[in-house]
């Protein structure tokens, strides 16, 4: 008998939807059934002043409809953090001579290139070079630290006794970029020459998880929350939401999923739909669920399960909100074994993402 689970979260928005005979997420409120069940988390949307999650509002001029507290940054400089010896502003030859090739270059929503290291999935690490020197750097691995002496596990009392208080505003040229913590799931900090956004896992009584380091050059010349959109684009977003979701898995002592090419166009294709008929949600508006459009793909499983997601600015983004909502967080630790990710850029959302997790039926 086969099983399906699916479910939702969002920054604005994101489900997650799994199948075991009853469904444990979707969108908005939606009524317990015998076999269904759709629980929702609604996310106000991104327009301006009330987005509440990472990418938050933008306006023109020096004046600010909040009152905003900004940290000042301290004398750190780039080397305060190091992540497996690797640090922001070394060359590309030195960040070979120490990891080595990347198994493959992504682009970033900034424009510089993702050196993608998942040989080993508990050292899972992003570095992000540009014109020859790092100029990023992330992992959700345990292996940094720090001068201030955060590092994985930490609480964000922690953090921001090390690093002063959050910021709630970046100012680039005349235009404020403002930021909230997505309920506690961020924070982030000028840190010397770059921009530290540290996650905290809530299920881990909110320590640190993971940590995003730009350079503050990088980051201030980046206006905006979205990058261009490309194919290449789309294709590095749905690798890395892949890899993110593996290395946490290994993390937690589980398999890492296989890469599925036919769930992946599966997942793609709603989050295409999702986009180009303005809907958010599980089921299509041809009243189609996950598991329709799976079988019409040719797919037979044991077990199924969907997770959704609009708004986040990148993979980054989207793994770090997925992993705290706890219907989310339990399809990708859950027992599937293959695991499709389809992006789609554009609509009222900027972006969409749908996660496919099946068992084959065999």
């Amino acid at each position: 008998m086969s099983k399906r689970v699916v479910s939702i979260l969002g920054t604005n928005n994101a489900a997650v939807y799994r199948r075991q005979h009853y469904t444990q997420r979707g969108k908005w409120y939606v009524p317990l059934f015998v076999t269904i069940m759709i629980a929702a988390l609604f996310c106000s949307s991104q327009s301006a002043y009330a987005a509440n999650e990472h990418p938050a509002t933008a306006s023109s001029g020096s004046s600010d409809r909040y009152t905003q507290t900004i940290a000042k940054s301290s004398s750190k400089n780039q080397t305060d953090f190091i992540v497996q010896g690797v640090s922001i502003g070394m060359s590309e030859q030195a960040l070979i001579d120490v990891l080595g090739e990347p198994a493959r270059k992504d682009v970033s929503e900034y424009g510089f290139e993702w050196f993608i290291y998942n040989h080993n999935y508990k050292r899972y690490l992003q570095v992000g070079v540009n014109n020859s020197k790092v100029v990023a750097l992330y992992t959700n691995a345990q292996d940094w630290t720090s001068a201030s002496g955060i590092q994985f596990g930490s609480t964000k009392s922690e953090v921001e006794a090390a690093l002063g208080p959050a910021l709630t505003r970046i100012k680039k040229g005349n235009t404020n970029y403002n930021y909230k913590d997505n309920g506690g799931k961020l924070s982030i900090h000028r840190v010397g020459d770059l921009y530290a956004t540290v996650f905290y896992d809530l299920n881990q009584q909110g320590t640190v998880t993971a940590i995003q380091l730009i350079a503050a050059e990088t980051e201030l010349a980046f206006k905006g929350y979205y990058g261009t959109p490309s194919e290449r684009l789309r294709e590095s977003f749905e690798r890395e939401v892949f890899d993110l979701t593996n290395a946490i898995r290994v993390r937690y002592g589980k398999e890492p999923y296989e890469w599925n090419d036919v769930i992946a166009d599966t997942a793609r294709k709603h989050s295409t739909d999702m986009k180009s008929r303005n809907f958010f949600n599980h089921n299509d508006p041809d009243g189609k669920t996950p598991f329709d459009r799976i079988k019409k793909d040719g797919i037979t499983y044991k077990v199924a399960g969907e997770n959704i997601a609009a708004g986040q600015t990148s993979a980054i983004f989207v793994h770090e909100d997925w992993m705290n909502s706890s219907k989310h967080r339990k399809n990708i630790m859950g027992d599937y074994e293959q695991l499709g990710v389809g992006i789609s850029f554009g609509g009222k959302s900027n972006v969409f993402y749908t996660q496919n997790f099946y068992t084959p039926n065999l």
